[in-house]
This record gives C-alpha cells, structure tokens and sequence, in this order.
C-alpha cells in the first residue's frame, strides 16, 4: 500500500484536485491486509488528514475573496476537526467572523467555496452544517450569545448543535474561538439534562447489533446492506465525546478521547483498546467504501457497505467490533439517567 505524497500548494491544487483525490482512493483500495491489522491504514488515514486539511485551505484562497478571507476565519467541524475525515466526508465549517462582515456579503464567496470543494470528494454538508448558514456564521460576540440562547432553551435540536460545535478546531488563526470552545464545553459539562439528552436521544438503540439477530442488514435493491456511518462509527464518537465532556478530557480525536478515558478508567470495563481497534476498522470499512463509490462516481449511498462485499472474515470482524460499540452505548445510557424533575 503506497501513501501518495501530500501536495499542499495552492496552485497544484487548483490544477489537479480531482486527480490528487483519484489518487488517493486508489491508494487505499490497495490495502489487502486482514481485517484488523490497520497499521497501514492509520498511515494513510494521519498522511490523508494533512491531504484533506491542504485542500480545503487551497479552497479557501481560491474561491473567496481577499477582503472576506480578511474578516472571516474558517473553522472546520466533525470529522475534518478531530482528524477523521475519509474520501467522501461532508464538508461541514463555521466561520467566526469580524463584526463588520455581513452573512449576504460573504454568502457568494462561500457558496462558490463550497463548489470548489467538490471533485475533491467534500460533498455539501446534508443537514447544512456550514459557514453560509446563519447558525454556522459570525463575530464572537454572535457565537457567545448563541450559545447561551441555546443553554436556555435546550431542545434536543438545541443540545444537538452545542454538541456539534464541541467538536471544532480552528484552520486559520483565530485566538476567539477558545473563548466560544470553552462556554460550549462548560454549558455541557454542567448540565446532568444535556448528558442525558445525548446518551438517550442521540445514541441509545442506534449501534447496528442485536443480541438475538446479529448484524442489523438493511434491506436494499442490491442485497443487504450496513450504514457503516450511522450504525456503527457515529454512535462510539458521540459516546466518546460525551464521556470525555463528562471527565473533563480536553482531547478531541477519537482515538486520544478513547485512551485518555481508558487511563482514567472512565470505561468501567470495557478496555480502551477494543474501542481504539473498533475505530479503527470502522474507519477502514467506511474508507474503502467511499473510495470505490469516489471511482465509480456515485456521491450518493456511499456509507452503505453490501453484505456482499465481505469476505467472511470481514463479516466476523465486523460483527466483534459492533458488539464493542454496543458496550459503549450501554455504558453512556447506564451512566446518564433522566434527571428527577425533567420532562
């Protein structure tokens, strides 16, 4: 399995984009090894991360134009944040803004960023997770009062997005954004209704496994099909986020989170290197998946890996680390109850 080299001029970019993306798909669909030896893969996945980093950066100085470049400062959310992000992530970003620069102004720039970014494999965020959005969008002051809103009225839609905005991490040089971080994080860490929201609302009964019936296949015109995605990698890395919230842990990888709460012993018993080889696979799995669907030119379904495309070793393995996500699901959902009094 050979890592391409990471281009990070702008100008090389701009020029053959698409052709560095091709790339690397090619390059992880080479990796043959079994199922759970990733050391290969994590040196594509760490080499990707400065790739992907690079291409939106490029994005940002090509599509936008100097004066809001001047005024605006691009933070990167979710996986492009905690250093996750895979060949067909979506690209979701906030923009912490100069108090002068209005959302109608900047609202052309971004939108042409936006579609600079996809023959590079970035698909626009689904759930509109970007700097064009009103939420997504403005000066500290903006962010703080947001914030607060958000604390006072805490929905789940609510809760959704302070949780969403933990995960965070500057790419330009934006010494405000601590400040937003550290009411986030607070506004969580101090609430016993939001830790509650997340472990009941947003991961309880999500992990694709059951005890009586195995892997949780969805039905599809092609055969069955697993929701790599949503049944299996997003309920481990919002349980991980929540626990690491809880304990105080500052570390925003998946994988850093899962060992600094292994060392803590934050996961009760189950061992932090189950849930650090869990990750792992499920990244792979989902990786491979959307460099074939890249190749092929599909953009849509690319988080849906068909039963038949898995060896049975593949399947075993898939099965293992499912019932690892299902303990930490368990886990979140034992040690944030309802709070007494919440309706």
């Amino acid at each position: 399995m050979n890592v391409p080299l990471c281009v990070t001029d702008a100008r090389d970019i701009r020029e053959r984009g698409a052709e560095l993306q091709r790339a690397w798909c090619e390059s992880v669909l080479q990796d043959d090894h079994p199922p759970d030896d990733t050391a290969a893969f994590q040196r594509w996945l760490e080499a990707y991360q400065v790739q992907r980093r690079a291409f939106v950066l490029a994005g940002w100085a090509e599509a936008v134009s100097p004066d809001v470049r001047r005024r605006a400062r691009l933070i990167a959310l979710g996986s492009l944040a905690r250093g996750e992000d895979l060949p067909q992530s979506d690209l979701d970003f906030a923009l912490l803004t100069s108090a002068d620069l209005r959302l109608d102004d900047a609202a052309p720039d971004v939108e042409r960023f936006v579609r600079f970014m996809g023959p590079m494999g970035f698909s626009p965020c689904m759930g509109n997770v970007m700097g064009a959005n009103p939420r997504w969008f403005g000066p500290e002051d903006a962010w703080m009062a947001r914030v607060q809103k958000y604390a006072e009225f805490p929905d789940w839609a609510n809760v959704r997005y302070l949780y969403m905005t933990v995960d965070a991490a500057p790419l330009e040089d934006a010494p405000q954004w601590a400040l937003v971080a550290a009411q986030v994080r607070g506004v969580i860490a101090q609430s016993r209704f939001m830790k509650w929201q997340m472990a009941h609302l947003g991961i309880r009964g999500t992990v694709g496994w059951g005890a009586v019936r195995g892997v949780r296949w969805q039905a599809s015109g092609d055969g069955a099909v697993f929701h790599v995605k949503d049944r299996f990698l997003a309920p481990m890395i919002h349980a991980l986020r929540l626990l690491s919230l809880h304990h105080g842990v500052d570390a925003l990888a998946s994988v850093d989170r899962a060992t600094s709460l292994g060392r803590i012993g934050a996961l009760e018993g189950l061992r932090a290197d189950a849930v650090v080889r869990a990750l792992w696979f499920g990244w792979r799995l989902r990786a491979r998946r959307h460099a074939e669907c890249w190749l092929k030119g599909q953009r849509d379904a690319v988080d849906l890996v068909p039963r038949s495309s898995l060896s049975r070793a593949w399947q075993e393995a898939l099965e293992e680390h499912l019932r690892t996500a299902q303990a930490l699901e368990r886990l979140v959902c034992r040690r944030f109850p309802k709070p007494r009094g919440s309706r």
